[in-house]
Protein backbone atom coordinates (compact mmCIF):
# COMPACT_ATOMS: atom_id res chain seq x y z
CA UNK A 1 0.00 0.00 0.00
CA UNK A 2 1.19 3.65 -0.62
CA UNK A 3 0.86 5.40 2.49
CA UNK A 4 1.41 9.29 2.68
CA UNK A 5 3.16 9.72 5.50
CA UNK A 6 5.55 7.02 7.74
CA UNK A 7 3.98 7.97 10.84
CA UNK A 8 0.99 10.08 11.81
CA UNK A 9 0.96 11.42 15.89
CA UNK A 10 -2.41 12.91 17.02
CA UNK A 11 -1.54 15.29 19.51
CA UNK A 12 1.12 17.44 20.50
CA UNK A 13 1.78 17.54 24.12
CA UNK A 14 4.57 15.78 25.96
CA UNK A 15 4.11 12.17 24.13
CA UNK A 16 3.51 13.44 20.75
CA UNK A 17 6.38 16.37 20.43
CA UNK A 18 8.87 13.87 21.25
CA UNK A 19 6.91 10.78 19.07
CA UNK A 20 7.26 12.99 16.03
CA UNK A 21 10.27 14.53 16.58
CA UNK A 22 12.24 11.34 16.84
CA UNK A 23 10.50 10.06 13.57
CA UNK A 24 11.39 13.12 12.08
CA UNK A 25 14.97 12.71 13.09
CA UNK A 26 15.92 9.80 11.79
CA UNK A 27 14.24 10.71 8.15
CA UNK A 28 10.84 9.12 8.28
CA UNK A 29 8.12 11.27 6.85
CA UNK A 30 6.02 12.25 9.94
CA UNK A 31 2.73 14.37 10.25
CA UNK A 32 1.84 16.08 13.51
CA UNK A 33 -1.78 17.26 14.37
CA UNK A 34 -3.12 19.16 16.74
CA UNK A 35 -6.82 20.98 16.84
CA UNK A 36 -5.07 24.47 17.57
CA UNK A 37 -1.06 26.08 17.37
CA UNK A 38 -2.12 27.07 20.85
CA UNK A 39 -2.54 23.13 21.49
CA UNK A 40 1.12 22.33 21.03
CA UNK A 41 3.11 21.49 24.36
CA UNK A 42 -0.04 20.23 25.70
CA UNK A 43 -1.22 19.88 28.91
CA UNK A 44 2.12 20.52 30.67
CA UNK A 45 2.89 24.00 28.78
CA UNK A 46 -0.65 25.25 28.85
CA UNK A 47 -2.42 23.64 32.07
CA UNK A 48 0.21 21.25 33.98
CA UNK A 49 3.80 21.35 35.02
CA UNK A 50 5.08 24.60 33.71
CA UNK A 51 2.36 26.98 34.81
CA UNK A 52 1.64 25.29 38.60
CA UNK A 53 5.89 25.20 38.91
CA UNK A 54 5.60 29.39 37.62
CA UNK A 55 2.85 29.70 40.60
CA UNK A 56 5.00 27.74 43.26
CA UNK A 57 8.24 29.84 42.68
CA UNK A 58 5.98 33.02 43.35
CA UNK A 59 4.09 31.67 46.46
CA UNK A 60 7.71 30.57 47.62
CA UNK A 61 8.76 34.24 47.61
CA UNK A 62 5.45 35.36 49.46
CA UNK A 63 5.76 32.39 51.54
CA UNK A 64 9.91 33.52 52.47
CA UNK A 65 8.98 36.97 53.07
CA UNK A 66 6.19 35.70 56.11
CA UNK A 67 9.55 33.51 57.50
CA UNK A 68 11.51 36.64 57.83
CA UNK A 69 9.16 38.39 59.59
CA UNK A 70 10.43 36.43 62.64
CA UNK A 71 13.54 38.44 61.88
CA UNK A 72 12.43 41.90 61.55
CA UNK A 73 10.90 41.89 58.24
CA UNK A 74 7.64 43.72 58.06
CA UNK A 75 5.04 42.44 55.24
CA UNK A 76 1.52 42.98 54.52
CA UNK A 77 -1.13 42.54 52.08
CA UNK A 78 -2.04 39.79 49.48
CA UNK A 79 -0.79 38.88 45.97
CA UNK A 80 -1.48 41.41 43.38
CA UNK A 81 -3.19 38.31 41.68
CA UNK A 82 -3.26 39.70 37.64
CA UNK A 83 0.94 40.61 38.10
CA UNK A 84 0.96 36.67 39.23
CA UNK A 85 -0.98 35.43 36.22
CA UNK A 86 1.66 37.46 34.24
CA UNK A 87 4.27 36.13 35.80
CA UNK A 88 3.11 32.66 34.97
CA UNK A 89 1.93 33.16 31.55
CA UNK A 90 5.82 34.89 30.37
CA UNK A 91 7.62 31.80 31.71
CA UNK A 92 4.99 29.77 29.54
CA UNK A 93 5.93 31.80 26.42
CA UNK A 94 9.69 31.72 26.78
CA UNK A 95 9.17 27.52 26.41
CA UNK A 96 6.51 27.90 23.67
CA UNK A 97 8.88 29.85 21.28
CA UNK A 98 10.46 26.03 20.94
CA UNK A 99 7.02 24.11 20.37
CA UNK A 100 5.38 25.93 18.13
CA UNK A 101 4.13 24.14 14.81
CA UNK A 102 6.28 26.39 12.92
CA UNK A 103 9.50 26.08 15.01
CA UNK A 104 9.03 22.15 15.00
CA UNK A 105 8.63 21.92 11.39
CA UNK A 106 11.49 23.86 11.05
CA UNK A 107 13.96 22.29 13.94
CA UNK A 108 12.89 18.46 13.08
CA UNK A 109 11.37 18.52 9.46
CA UNK A 110 8.14 17.60 10.74
CA UNK A 111 4.69 18.37 8.93
CA UNK A 112 2.61 20.30 11.96
CA UNK A 113 -0.53 20.37 10.96
CA UNK A 114 -3.43 22.81 12.96
CA UNK A 115 -6.79 21.26 12.42
CA UNK A 116 -8.85 18.58 14.62
CA UNK A 117 -8.07 14.63 13.12
CA UNK A 118 -10.27 12.05 13.01
CA UNK A 119 -9.72 8.46 12.39
CA UNK A 120 -11.69 7.15 9.18
CA UNK A 121 -10.05 4.22 8.63
CA UNK A 122 -7.38 1.44 10.05
CA UNK A 123 -4.72 3.24 8.78
CA UNK A 124 -6.28 6.46 7.68
CA UNK A 125 -6.82 10.33 9.47
CA UNK A 126 -9.17 12.58 7.75
CA UNK A 127 -7.66 16.37 8.97
CA UNK A 128 -9.16 19.61 7.02
CA UNK A 129 -10.40 17.82 4.11
CA UNK A 130 -7.40 15.84 3.76
CA UNK A 131 -7.02 12.23 3.84
CA UNK A 132 -3.46 10.99 5.58
CA UNK A 133 -2.13 7.62 5.86
CA UNK A 134 0.69 5.96 7.52
CA UNK A 135 1.61 2.37 8.49
CA UNK A 136 1.41 3.09 12.04
CA UNK A 137 -0.68 5.87 13.73
CA UNK A 138 0.17 7.06 17.27
CA UNK A 139 -2.68 8.77 19.71
CA UNK A 140 -1.07 11.04 22.32
CA UNK A 141 -4.31 13.06 22.64
CA UNK A 142 -3.73 13.25 26.11
CA UNK A 143 -6.76 13.29 28.96
CA UNK A 144 -9.27 15.97 30.80
CA UNK A 145 -9.54 17.08 34.36
CA UNK A 146 -12.81 14.93 35.45
CA UNK A 147 -16.09 16.84 36.86
CA UNK A 148 -17.59 16.80 40.31
CA UNK A 149 -21.34 15.00 39.56
CA UNK A 150 -23.11 15.56 43.00
CA UNK A 151 -26.51 17.31 43.16
CA UNK A 152 -26.72 21.34 42.90
CA UNK A 153 -23.37 21.10 40.90
CA UNK A 154 -24.73 22.97 38.05
CA UNK A 155 -25.04 25.95 40.38
CA UNK A 156 -20.96 26.26 40.84
CA UNK A 157 -18.79 27.16 38.90
CA UNK A 158 -15.55 24.21 38.63
CA UNK A 159 -12.36 25.53 38.28
CA UNK A 160 -9.90 22.38 37.07
CA UNK A 161 -6.26 22.98 36.59
CA UNK A 162 -6.96 23.99 33.30
CA UNK A 163 -8.71 26.85 33.46
CA UNK A 164 -7.48 28.27 36.83
CA UNK A 165 -4.45 29.43 35.10
CA UNK A 166 -6.25 30.84 32.04
CA UNK A 167 -9.38 31.99 33.01
CA UNK A 168 -9.32 33.24 37.15
CA UNK A 169 -8.59 36.62 37.49
CA UNK A 170 -8.70 37.20 40.80
CA UNK A 171 -7.60 35.50 44.32
CA UNK A 172 -9.64 33.83 45.89
CA UNK A 173 -10.89 34.83 49.01
CA UNK A 174 -11.40 30.98 50.46
CA UNK A 175 -10.71 28.36 47.80
CA UNK A 176 -12.56 24.96 48.59
CA UNK A 177 -10.10 22.59 46.78
CA UNK A 178 -11.03 18.98 46.09
CA UNK A 179 -8.99 16.22 45.78
CA UNK A 180 -5.77 14.77 48.10
CA UNK A 181 -3.49 14.24 44.91
CA UNK A 182 -0.34 16.14 43.82
CA UNK A 183 -2.27 18.89 42.06
CA UNK A 184 -4.68 19.43 45.40
CA UNK A 185 -1.39 19.82 47.38
CA UNK A 186 0.22 21.71 45.26
CA UNK A 187 -2.67 24.51 44.96
CA UNK A 188 -3.53 24.74 48.11
CA UNK A 189 0.04 25.54 49.29
CA UNK A 190 0.37 27.96 46.58
CA UNK A 191 -2.74 29.81 47.00
CA UNK A 192 -2.62 30.10 50.43
CA UNK A 193 0.91 31.07 50.46
CA UNK A 194 -0.46 34.14 48.11
CA UNK A 195 -3.16 35.13 50.63
CA UNK A 196 -6.31 33.32 49.83
CA UNK A 197 -8.09 31.13 52.52
CA UNK A 198 -7.80 27.07 51.91
CA UNK A 199 -10.02 23.93 52.39
CA UNK A 200 -8.68 21.12 51.54
CA UNK A 201 -11.36 18.13 51.36
CA UNK A 202 -9.63 14.42 51.22
CA UNK A 203 -12.21 11.75 50.78
CA UNK A 204 -9.49 9.17 52.31
CA UNK A 205 -7.20 8.90 54.97
CA UNK A 206 -4.22 10.75 53.98
CA UNK A 207 -2.41 12.64 51.24
CA UNK A 208 -0.71 11.49 48.07
CA UNK A 209 -1.68 7.35 48.41
CA UNK A 210 0.99 6.66 46.03
CA UNK A 211 3.71 7.81 48.35
CA UNK A 212 4.88 5.93 51.84
CA UNK A 213 2.38 7.05 54.44
CA UNK A 214 5.00 9.23 56.40
CA UNK A 215 5.29 11.51 53.53
CA UNK A 216 2.01 11.94 53.45
CA UNK A 217 1.73 12.77 57.00
CA UNK A 218 4.76 15.36 56.56
CA UNK A 219 3.10 17.40 53.65
CA UNK A 220 -0.34 17.69 56.10
CA UNK A 221 1.58 19.08 58.94
CA UNK A 222 3.06 21.52 56.59
CA UNK A 223 0.20 22.72 54.68
CA UNK A 224 -1.97 22.81 57.80
CA UNK A 225 0.75 24.94 59.80
CA UNK A 226 0.76 26.88 56.55
CA UNK A 227 -3.29 27.86 57.78
CA UNK A 228 -4.30 25.15 55.33
CA UNK A 229 -7.96 23.60 56.49
CA UNK A 230 -7.44 19.72 55.56
CA UNK A 231 -10.64 17.88 55.95
CA UNK A 232 -9.79 14.20 55.31
CA UNK A 233 -12.28 11.18 55.29
CA UNK A 234 -15.20 14.14 53.90
CA UNK A 235 -16.50 14.67 50.68
CA UNK A 236 -19.31 17.15 49.12
CA UNK A 237 -22.85 15.65 49.14
CA UNK A 238 -24.69 18.65 47.89
CA UNK A 239 -24.28 22.56 46.91
CA UNK A 240 -27.35 24.38 48.08
CA UNK A 241 -26.15 27.68 46.47
CA UNK A 242 -23.86 28.57 44.41
CA UNK A 243 -20.93 29.63 47.51
CA UNK A 244 -22.74 26.73 49.93
CA UNK A 245 -21.85 23.19 50.32
CA UNK A 246 -23.21 20.34 52.25
CA UNK A 247 -20.24 18.06 52.98
CA UNK A 248 -20.79 14.33 54.14
CA UNK A 249 -18.69 11.72 55.36
CA UNK A 250 -16.23 9.64 52.96
CA UNK A 251 -13.68 7.45 53.01
CA UNK A 252 -13.17 4.21 55.58
CA UNK A 253 -13.84 6.58 57.95
CA UNK A 254 -16.35 9.20 58.39
CA UNK A 255 -14.67 12.33 60.11
CA UNK A 256 -17.59 13.54 61.77
CA UNK A 257 -18.34 16.25 58.81
CA UNK A 258 -22.20 14.87 57.92
CA UNK A 259 -24.53 17.39 57.70
CA UNK A 260 -22.41 20.45 57.92
CA UNK A 261 -22.22 23.51 55.94
CA UNK A 262 -19.00 25.17 54.56
CA UNK A 263 -19.21 28.68 52.68
CA UNK A 264 -16.49 29.18 49.90
CA UNK A 265 -16.03 31.98 47.35
CA UNK A 266 -14.06 29.32 44.74
CA UNK A 267 -14.31 25.95 44.21
CA UNK A 268 -11.44 23.68 42.61
CA UNK A 269 -11.63 20.46 41.45
CA UNK A 270 -8.97 18.20 41.10
CA UNK A 271 -10.33 14.29 41.47
CA UNK A 272 -8.30 12.89 38.56
CA UNK A 273 -8.50 12.98 34.98
CA UNK A 274 -9.75 10.81 31.94
CA UNK A 275 -8.31 9.69 28.90
CA UNK A 276 -9.83 11.77 25.81
CA UNK A 277 -11.75 9.23 23.53
CA UNK A 278 -14.77 11.60 22.09
CA UNK A 279 -14.12 13.01 18.59
CA UNK A 280 -11.04 11.03 17.50
CA UNK A 281 -13.21 8.37 15.22
CA UNK A 282 -11.36 5.35 16.89
CA UNK A 283 -14.64 2.81 16.27
CA UNK A 284 -13.75 3.86 12.68
CA UNK A 285 -10.41 3.46 13.19
CA UNK A 286 -10.87 -0.25 14.80
CA UNK A 287 -10.12 1.36 18.08
CA UNK A 288 -12.01 -0.19 21.07
CA UNK A 289 -12.90 2.00 23.88
CA UNK A 290 -13.78 0.30 27.72
CA UNK A 291 -14.91 2.09 30.56
CA UNK A 292 -14.02 5.73 29.20
CA UNK A 293 -10.19 4.43 28.44
CA UNK A 294 -8.31 2.94 25.09
CA UNK A 295 -7.91 -0.52 25.18
CA UNK A 296 -4.17 -1.42 25.04
CA UNK A 297 -2.04 -4.19 25.95
CA UNK A 298 1.33 -3.38 27.79
CA UNK A 299 3.47 -2.65 24.61
CA UNK A 300 1.15 0.66 23.94
CA UNK A 301 -0.81 -1.29 20.80
CA UNK A 302 -4.56 -0.71 20.89
CA UNK A 303 -6.98 -3.41 19.34
CA UNK A 304 -5.93 -2.17 15.81
CA UNK A 305 -2.71 -3.49 16.05
CA UNK A 306 -1.33 -0.27 13.73
CA UNK A 307 -2.43 2.69 15.93
CA UNK A 308 -0.48 2.80 19.26
CA UNK A 309 -1.72 4.88 22.61
CA UNK A 310 0.88 6.90 24.70
CA UNK A 311 1.09 9.78 27.25
CA UNK A 312 -2.40 10.21 28.89
CA UNK A 313 -4.26 8.27 26.45
CA UNK A 314 -2.25 4.98 27.26
CA UNK A 315 -4.50 5.51 30.78
CA UNK A 316 -1.87 4.70 32.95
CA UNK A 317 0.93 6.74 34.80
CA UNK A 318 0.05 10.82 33.74
CA UNK A 319 3.13 12.40 34.15
CA UNK A 320 4.97 14.44 31.14
CA UNK A 321 7.98 12.50 31.79
CA UNK A 322 5.68 9.54 32.24
CA UNK A 323 5.09 10.12 28.28
CA UNK A 324 8.70 10.55 27.41
CA UNK A 325 8.84 6.99 28.75
CA UNK A 326 6.40 5.71 26.88
CA UNK A 327 8.46 6.63 23.61
CA UNK A 328 11.40 5.25 24.41
CA UNK A 329 9.69 1.91 25.12
CA UNK A 330 7.60 2.45 21.86
CA UNK A 331 10.35 3.42 19.48
CA UNK A 332 11.87 0.20 20.62
CA UNK A 333 9.45 -1.42 19.66
CA UNK A 334 8.54 0.14 16.29
CA UNK A 335 12.54 -1.17 14.62
CA UNK A 336 13.70 -3.49 17.06
CA UNK A 337 12.89 -7.03 17.45
CA UNK A 338 13.17 -7.38 20.48
CA UNK A 339 10.16 -5.60 22.18
CA UNK A 340 9.60 -4.17 25.82
CA UNK A 341 6.51 -4.28 27.85
CA UNK A 342 5.55 -1.18 30.10
CA UNK A 343 6.76 -1.44 33.57
CA UNK A 344 7.15 1.12 36.45
CA UNK A 345 9.72 -0.46 38.85
CA UNK A 346 12.21 1.99 37.64
CA UNK A 347 9.49 5.11 37.34
CA UNK A 348 9.92 8.36 39.56
CA UNK A 349 7.27 10.87 40.44
CA UNK A 350 7.74 14.30 42.23
CA UNK A 351 4.94 16.53 44.16
CA UNK A 352 6.25 20.03 44.19
CA UNK A 353 5.10 21.31 47.27
CA UNK A 354 7.19 22.43 50.10
CA UNK A 355 8.90 20.18 51.27
CA UNK A 356 9.05 18.11 47.62
CA UNK A 357 7.62 14.56 47.93
CA UNK A 358 10.06 12.42 45.65
CA UNK A 359 9.26 9.36 45.04
CA UNK A 360 11.24 6.12 43.29
CA UNK A 361 11.56 2.54 42.09
CA UNK A 362 9.81 0.20 43.80
CA UNK A 363 7.21 -0.03 46.68
CA UNK A 364 6.60 -2.51 49.42
CA UNK A 365 3.07 -3.39 47.97
CA UNK A 366 5.37 -4.14 44.43
CA UNK A 367 7.54 -6.58 46.75
CA UNK A 368 4.63 -8.40 47.81
CA UNK A 369 3.50 -8.49 44.24
CA UNK A 370 6.60 -9.91 43.10
CA UNK A 371 7.50 -12.09 45.72
CA UNK A 372 10.84 -9.44 46.67
CA UNK A 373 12.10 -9.89 49.96
CA UNK A 374 13.88 -6.72 50.95
CA UNK A 375 15.14 -4.14 53.69
CA UNK A 376 14.27 -0.78 54.78
CA UNK A 377 16.55 1.68 55.73
CA UNK A 378 14.79 4.83 56.92
CA UNK A 379 16.17 8.33 58.36
CA UNK A 380 14.31 11.40 59.96
CA UNK A 381 16.27 14.78 59.03
CA UNK A 382 15.77 16.12 62.46
CA UNK A 383 19.65 15.80 63.36
CA UNK A 384 20.91 16.42 60.25
CA UNK A 385 23.03 19.26 59.94
CA UNK A 386 21.70 21.09 56.74
CA UNK A 387 18.60 20.34 58.21
CA UNK A 388 19.15 22.06 61.68
CA UNK A 389 20.95 25.09 59.90
CA UNK A 390 17.95 25.77 57.12
CA UNK A 391 15.10 24.72 59.37
CA UNK A 392 14.17 21.47 57.33
CA UNK A 393 14.00 18.87 59.97
CA UNK A 394 10.31 17.45 59.66
CA UNK A 395 12.28 15.63 56.50
CA UNK A 396 12.44 12.17 56.01
CA UNK A 397 14.38 9.63 53.90
CA UNK A 398 13.45 6.17 52.70
CA UNK A 399 15.06 3.49 50.85
CA UNK A 400 14.69 0.04 50.15
CA UNK A 401 17.44 -2.27 49.58
CA UNK A 402 17.62 -5.97 48.21
CA UNK A 403 18.25 -8.94 50.64
CA UNK A 404 20.37 -11.89 50.29
CA UNK A 405 24.18 -12.96 50.12
CA UNK A 406 25.24 -12.41 46.84
CA UNK A 407 22.97 -9.74 45.67
CA UNK A 408 21.93 -8.04 48.77
CA UNK A 409 22.19 -4.19 49.25
CA UNK A 410 21.14 -3.19 45.78
CA UNK A 411 18.41 -0.09 45.69
CA UNK A 412 14.72 -0.77 44.55
CA UNK A 413 13.43 2.50 45.33
CA UNK A 414 12.50 4.68 48.21
CA UNK A 415 10.86 8.47 48.97
CA UNK A 416 12.25 11.54 50.57
CA UNK A 417 10.51 14.60 52.26
CA UNK A 418 13.09 17.40 51.87
CA UNK A 419 13.44 20.66 50.19
CA UNK A 420 14.44 20.13 46.76
CA UNK A 421 14.11 16.18 46.86
CA UNK A 422 13.78 15.59 43.28
CA UNK A 423 16.88 17.03 42.52
CA UNK A 424 18.34 15.12 45.52
CA UNK A 425 17.25 11.49 45.20
CA UNK A 426 18.35 11.68 41.86
CA UNK A 427 21.43 9.76 43.11
CA UNK A 428 19.70 6.83 44.39
CA UNK A 429 17.27 6.45 41.42
CA UNK A 430 21.05 6.22 38.98
CA UNK A 431 21.51 3.56 41.40
CA UNK A 432 18.37 1.53 41.13
CA UNK A 433 18.28 1.72 37.63
CA UNK A 434 21.88 0.81 36.85
CA UNK A 435 21.32 -2.19 39.35
CA UNK A 436 24.03 -1.06 42.44
CA UNK A 437 24.44 -1.15 45.79
CA UNK A 438 23.55 1.55 48.36
CA UNK A 439 27.46 1.04 49.69
CA UNK A 440 28.44 2.81 46.53
CA UNK A 441 27.91 6.07 47.93
CA UNK A 442 29.87 5.90 50.92
CA UNK A 443 32.66 6.70 49.48
CA UNK A 444 31.52 9.92 47.90
CA UNK A 445 33.34 13.15 49.39
CA UNK A 446 30.01 15.31 49.65
CA UNK A 447 30.72 19.14 50.21
CA UNK A 448 29.77 19.82 53.86
CA UNK A 449 27.16 20.57 54.43
CA UNK A 450 24.97 20.22 51.07
CA UNK A 451 21.40 18.67 51.62
CA UNK A 452 21.80 15.68 49.82
CA UNK A 453 24.46 14.06 52.00
CA UNK A 454 21.79 12.76 53.79
CA UNK A 455 21.33 10.41 51.22
CA UNK A 456 24.43 9.05 51.53
CA UNK A 457 24.08 8.87 55.82
CA UNK A 458 21.84 6.02 55.13
CA UNK A 459 24.47 3.90 53.15
CA UNK A 460 26.89 5.03 55.74
CA UNK A 461 24.90 3.90 58.74
CA UNK A 462 24.38 0.26 57.16
CA UNK A 463 28.42 0.67 56.69
CA UNK A 464 28.60 1.30 60.05
CA UNK A 465 26.44 -1.55 61.56
CA UNK A 466 28.44 -3.70 59.49
CA UNK A 467 31.77 -2.81 60.64
CA UNK A 468 30.60 -2.40 64.46
CA UNK A 469 28.32 -5.66 64.68
CA UNK A 470 29.14 -9.32 65.09
CA UNK A 471 32.18 -10.69 64.27
CA UNK A 472 33.78 -7.89 62.17
CA UNK A 473 35.02 -5.16 65.09
CA UNK A 474 37.21 -8.28 66.38
CA UNK A 475 38.63 -9.21 63.24
CA UNK A 476 39.49 -5.71 62.57
CA UNK A 477 40.82 -4.97 65.91
CA UNK A 478 43.04 -8.20 64.87
CA UNK A 479 44.00 -6.53 61.52
CA UNK A 480 45.32 -3.14 63.66
CA UNK A 481 47.40 -4.93 65.91
CA UNK A 482 49.34 -6.72 63.35
CA UNK A 483 50.19 -3.75 61.14
CA UNK A 484 50.86 -1.64 64.12
CA UNK A 485 53.31 -3.52 66.28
Amino acid sequence: MNYTHDLIVIGAGSGGLGCAGFGSSIGLNVALIDKTAKAFGGDCLNYGCVPSKAILHVASLFAGGKEAEAFGLKTEGKADFKKVMEYVHSRQEVIRAHETPEYFAKEFGTETIVGTAAMTGRNEVSVNGRKLTAPNIVLATGSVPRKMEVPGIDQVKQWDNESVFWELDELPEHLLVVGGGPISCELSQAFTRLGSKVTLLVRGERLNEKDPEVMGDILARKLEEEGVDIRFNTEIGSFTNATTALLKDGGAAGAGNAGRTLEFTHLLVAIGRKVRTEGLGLEQGGVKVEKGKIVTDDRYRTTNSSVYAIGDAWGGEQFSHGAEFHNTQLWNNLISPIKKKHNLDKFAWVTFTDPEIATFGMTPKRFKEKGIDFETRELSLKDDDRAIAADFRGGHLIVYLSKGWWGGGKVLGGSLAAPAAGEMIQTLHYLQTEGKKYSALTNMIYPYPVASRIVQKGARQGASDMLTSGPVPKILRWAYRLVNR
